[in-house]
């Protein structure tokens, strides 16, 4: 199958990241329950994969890595956590219901006041963000759109969120690795990451990395392999926002992956920049409605006339071709653009996409095109 979609899992994996997989079957142990050789080499894994992502993104020793099962969970942690009763919180029509549903949610039992930047699915006006953001308390920004692959400049956000004294919390999911994320020096508070999307590790995985500063509520309570003898959470980073058995061979691949990834990420970058501008040039010579103009993230999103995005999308299934239609988890952004009905198609290259496999992709769409007559 030719696989475009890889804004909601990348399908690419190192054989690092399988190793490490394969391993973890055969030599399961649950770190820091134990102190026998394997507890103890899965409880090393775990803490190298913490550093790691901390040097790779720039975060010093007064930041802490928290591990989740994805991004959502991250988000989860960082927006219940951290946010407090009466605070002003802004963010914007790109983003994902994982961070709208937490936020709405806040607005609905009356705990904060939401406000919303309408983008219409473009990059976030850097202008309008600052006026928005007058005396907010937190700012809840994705550095890039899952539906049109809309940047957000990262850097000035968090100087923005500087100006008011306020917390940066960043969704991640679609923009690490491959958009500058220093988060010491642009003012991150909090990031939140999945590991299966640009960092090529597997599904169940994800981490927030926290200002230790910040005294941060659990969203988990339970085990945590040290205080056992209290009956209440400890408040300590990390174990203490880390109940339950933690998913030691998905971290370990976690770490393989990002290695792979950073390593790999100025040829990544080059042909995401590449074929994302050859494929939008096709959709444009056929006549597509499109939604994206940016490259930096491979993600494309648009329609074929008032054709139900669904039918599009289940059409290049008939051909091989894997895409992603629908609203996306996404509903103010197709809300902004008109397309709550519709829905729209998504088409998002990955490190393997190929000239050829748009060539192909192109050659299917314009018969299915052509077919609706």
């Amino acid at each position: 199958m030719l696989y475009l979609d890889n804004a909601a899992t990348s399908r690419f994996k190192p054989q690092s990241v399988i190793d490490c997989i394969n391993y973890d079957l055969r030599h399961s142990a649950n770190s820091g329950r134990g102190g026998h050789d394997d507890a103890i080499s899965a409880g090393i894994k775990i803490e190298n994969c913490r550093r790691y992502l901390k040097d790779m993104l720039n975060a010093d020793d007064g930041y802490e890595t928290v591990f989740t099962k994805n991004c959502t969970e991250a988000l989860n942690l960082a927006i219940f956590g951290a946010i407090n009763d009466g605070d002003t919180v802004v963010s914007t029509s790109n983003e994902h219901n994982s961070v709208l549903r937490p936020l709405y949610e806040l607005q609905r039992r009356g705990r904060i006041t939401l406000r919303i930047l309408d983008t219409h699915g473009k990059k976030a006006d850097m202008g309008e963000l600052r006026k928005i953001s007058s005396r907010a308390n937190v700012l809840v920004l994705g550095g890039a759109c899952n539906v049109t692959g809309a940047t957000l400049d990262i850097e000035e956000a968090g100087k923005i969120a500087k100006d008011n004294g306020a917390l940066f919390i960043l969704d991640g999911a679609q923009s690490v690795p491959v958009l500058p994320t220093d988060i010491k020096n642009f003012g991150i508070d909090m990031l939140a990451c999945p590991a299966h999307k640009g960092l090529h590790g597997v599904q169940g995985t994800g981490f927030l990395i926290v200002d230790r500063s910040i005294e941060l509520r659990p969203l988990l309570y339970g085990g945590t392999g040290t205080f056992s003898s209290s009956v209440f959470q400890p408040p300590q980073y990390p174990d203490g926002l880390e109940a339950g058995t933690l998913f030691a061979g998905g971290i370990a691949a976690l770490h393989q992956g990002a290695k792979w990834s950073f390593e790999h990420l100025a040829s990544t970058k080059k042909n995401l920049t590449q074929l994302t501008q050859s494929l939008l040039y096709n959709l444009k010579t056929m006549g597509c409605t499109l939604y994206s103009e940016e490259t930096a993230t491979g993600v494309v999103a648009f329609n074929v006339k008032d054709t139900d995005s669904t039918y599009i999308a289940e059409m290049l299934n008939e051909y091989g071709i894997a895409v992603r239609s629908g609203l996306h988890c996404a509903p103010l952004v197709h809300k902004s653009l008109g397309t709550e009905n519709q829905g729209a198609v998504r088409a998002s290259i990955g490190v393997e996409t190929t000239a050829k496999d748009i060539l192909y992709f192109t050659k299917c769409l314009d018969k299915i095109i052509k077919s609706l007559g």
